[in-house]
């Protein structure tokens, strides 16, 4: 069995706190202590950190950016549904990992900061959706082995 996502968010930005470069050490502080809580301060840092990932090294700025996004990724990933047997939970965990770190790496950014998480959940999610809908649609065009049989002269 599959670790959680909390686990590999914690393992990953421990591995980022042992490796992490001196001059970037201020934006590698915990994303979600006490002192980001005023009004526009969590904005400002997750809009540095995506900034600061689209720069790269990615492989630096990936466990921050999700350790950042995490109660959203995990509100999100309670909504969607795998598509058995082919996708399980791990599946589309892993999905919308992968979606968001493309919608950061790419997506035109909202130029207002507290609408920033919004567009970058909003959008891993249309990814994940599409991608669920595609196999829904794959599946309904199979056959089973035994159905094919049945209908063998």
């Amino acid at each position: 069995m599959s670790r959680s996502l909390v686990a590999d968010l914690r393992e990953g930005r421990n591995e980022v706190g042992r490796r992490s470069p001196g001059e970037e050490s201020g934006l590698l502080a915990p994303a979600r202590d006490a002192s980001n809580a005023e009004r526009g301060g969590r904005g400002r840092r997750l809009r540095a950190i995506v900034n600061s990932y689209r720069q790269g090294p990615r492989e630096l700025w990936a466990p921050v950016l999700l350790d950042l996004l995490a109660p959203a990724l995990l509100a999100r990933l309670q909504r969607l549904r795998a598509e058995p047997p082919v996708m399980d939970e791990e599946d589309i965990r892993q999905q919308l990992v992968l979606e968001l770190l493309r919608a950061a790496a790419a997506m035109p950014l909202p130029t207002e900061n507290r609408f920033l998480k919004t567009a970058l959940i909003a959008r891993a999610n249309q990814g994940v959706s599409r991608w669920l809908a595609r196999e829904a649609r794959r599946q309904m065009g199979q056959w089973s082995f035994e159905a094919m049989e049945e209908d063998r002269p």
